[in-house]
């Protein structure tokens, strides 16, 4: 069996397997993100419920819990470039 195509065949075999893990990647980070803006939709819904919808934005949790949906939201962002660049 000659070098090329065994070469090739692993190049596929890797490219492919890339693949798969970006997409792992990308759905682990975007249950994440779901999950935070759960969590964020229930302070909101608690903060409405008691009239207090001004303190809550200084509510240091809700602060964390902003700072991670947009640093969740970069990564999955990054993820899909990613995966964008290996279809190409």
């Amino acid at each position: 069996m000659s070098k090329l195509p065994i070469n090739r065949l692993k190049s596929t075999a890797i490219s492919l397997a890339s693949k798969g893990v970006i997409r792992i990647e990308l759905l682990s980070e975007e249950q994440k993100l779901k999950d935070k803006f759960q969590i964020l939709g229930e302070k909101l819904h608690n903060a409405i419920g008691e009239n207090l919808l001004e303190s809550i934005k200084d509510d240091p949790s809700v602060v964390e819990l902003l700072g991670a949906i947009e640093e969740q939201k970069r990564r999955i962002k990054s993820l899909k470039d990613q995966m964008d660049e290996k279809a190409t």
